[in-house]
């Protein structure tokens, strides 16, 4: 794969985000809202509108469109240009007037997200046969001491994810995918998927595990354990 790969970030399961439905996130401090369309077009915009900066999430899908909760703005899938503004039915709204979008991508069964300017990937889903969503947790804690604890327990970043947000390995007979999501500066998203049909609950309890135990190491670095 191309190595500019290495720009985008893992988000979500594709499988979270139904045909009209739109949700909430935060990507390395940004705040966005990832929807998708009737169709099924997965879209990440700036959750903002910019008629009076109300968070889109809070919106409705309405076929190929997502409209504002407040003034009932309508913008359209793709480019996010503005479709439709009730108070001026018969009024079309200036090309300048749009939603800001940012680049999208569905591969190995997650949602991708990019910085503007990336140049987009026609990439098809690819998902294993046995495919497994085993759940996600957020940590308040640092990537890299996300990426320490996956090394610690045999996992390993694949080369073609330079920024090593795509990890695998085993775990407990499990074969095992990780994706992390940097939320902020101090907290990380981890998304796991099963690639065999074995006990999800068991991924369930090691997710937790790895919050408990990151969030205690951030709460009483291991410098300081040592010296105990």
């Amino acid at each position: 794969m191309d190595m500019t790969f290495s720009n985008w970030i893992p988000v979500i399961p594709s499988l979270l985000i139904e045909n009209g439905e739109v949700e909430q996130f935060i990507i390395q401090g940004r705040d966005v809202a990832v929807w998708r369309s009737e169709k099924g077009h997965v879209q990440i915009w700036e959750n903002r509108c910019p008629h009076r900066s109300v968070r889109l999430s809070l919106g409705q899908v309405h076929g190929e469109s997502l409209v504002c909760a407040y003034h009932g703005w309508q913008f359209a899938a793709e480019d996010g240009h503005c479709q439709r503004i009730p108070a001026q039915p018969e009024q079309r709204a200036p090309k300048s007037l749009c939603a800001k979008t940012y680049p999208v991508m569905e591969y190995l069964g997650m949602i991708w997200f990019a910085e503007e300017g990336i140049p987009h990937f026609d990439v098809l889903q690819q998902c294993p046969k046995d495919f497994f969503y085993a759940g996600s947790v957020t940590i308040q804690t640092t990537i890299e001491q996300v990426k320490n604890y996956l090394l610690k327990h045999g996992l390993n970043a694949i080369f073609e994810q330079d920024n090593e947000l795509l990890w695998r390995g085993a775990l407990d007979e499990h074969s095992l995918q990780i994706f992390i999501t940097p939320t902020d500066d101090a907290t990380t998203t981890i998304h796991a998927i099963l690639l065999n049909n074995r006990n999800v609950l068991s991924i369930h309890t090691w997710l937790k595990d790895m919050r408990k135990a990151l969030e205690q190491e951030k709460m009483f670095p291991q410098e300081c354990i040592n010296h105990v």
